[in-house]
């Protein structure tokens, strides 16, 4: 038996075959679009941008005090000494020192011109309290020194606050993040530097976290809670940070809050830039693996 169709009945089927493959074609063109975008997002590798190294030297007293020298022109002469924070309130009144959770700060600005300033470095150095000396500290410098005028009153500081070395070289000398005896503090590994700078970004303050030099960990006081670790995810974590941290070094201000940490917590001076050069390497399972490594104190 002979099927006859009409011819708008055949115009009908050859359209609707027409539209089944039209479709089917949409179809597999957008999951195959959609897998080159997963592919890509996972093997895509963030544009490093060349950083100029730091004009710096680093040299360590005859009493054992980390001095960070950074050569800048175009800032005006900057004076920064942390030291270990003792056991007393935050009674004491200078409007050039800052309380922070394991450590005081000192900071103060003697000008553009060295010479003119020289009443104001000594008058503070003066004035300074004594409640905060015999400290184990460190000093960082920054400015248009000279390498005598910066050993020199480096010296003057590390006299005149009476300063001890070796902060932070004995685990049972550096401070706790947290006063209360009963609390708990995870130690997530030293490495990868630049999962560490991940994590740290997702802690609300700086005061949570700290490293421990003697044990090569970071000491967290509490860890938050992480949703799925995707590639798109950290792909666009990566972006943002590159961009700010390419915009943060050349910063005056921020190269010198970075030295701070470098020289008080006796960090290696490639650390900042190991967890830049490595930001390509880390993928989510990389991440997850190390977060796993994170261990609870065990009293």
């Amino acid at each position: 038996m002979k099927l006859r169709f009409s011819r708008s009945s055949l115009n009908l089927i050859i359209f609707s075959c027409i539209i089944l493959i039209g479709w089917a074609s949409i179809d597999k063109n957008s999951k195959l679009e959609a897998l080159n975008e997963d592919t890509s997002s996972v093997n895509h590798l963030i544009e490093l941008t060349q950083l100029e190294p730091l004009n710096q030297q680093s040299w360590t007293s005859q009493e054992g005090i980390q001095v960070i020298w950074q050569s800048r022109l175009d800032t005006d002469f900057l004076i920064r000494v942390r030291g270990n924070r003792p056991m007393i309130t935050e009674t004491v009144n200078n409007p050039n020192i800052s309380w922070l959770a394991d450590y005081w700060q000192w900071d103060l600005s003697i000008g553009t011109d060295f010479e003119s300033g020289l009443n104001k470095f000594s008058q503070q150095l003066q004035d300074f309290p004594n409640e905060l000396k015999g400290q184990a500290g460190s000093i960082i410098l920054q400015g248009p020194w000279s390498p005598e005028i910066a050993r020199l009153s480096s010296a003057r500081i590390i006299k005149d606050l009476q300063l001890r070395g070796q902060p932070l070289v004995r685990g049972e000398s550096a401070p706790n993040i947290n006063s209360n005896p009963s609390s708990r503090h995870f130690h997530c590994p030293w490495q990868p530097v630049s999962a560490q700078f991940w994590l740290q970004d997702q802690l609300t303050t700086n005061n949570l976290r700290r490293p421990n030099i003697i044990d090569q960990s970071w000491q967290i006081q509490q860890l938050p809670k992480f949703n799925t670790i995707s590639a798109a995810s950290l792909n666009s974590w990566k972006q943002v940070f590159i961009q700010q941290w390419s915009v943060s070094w050349q910063n005056p201000q921020k190269q010198f809050d970075m030295l701070s940490d470098l020289a008080y917590y006796r960090l290696p001076a490639n650390y900042l830039l190991q967890g830049y050069w490595q930001i390509n390497e880390l993928t989510p399972s990389v991440l997850e693996d190390y977060l796993a490594q994170c261990r609870k104190d065990v009293r």
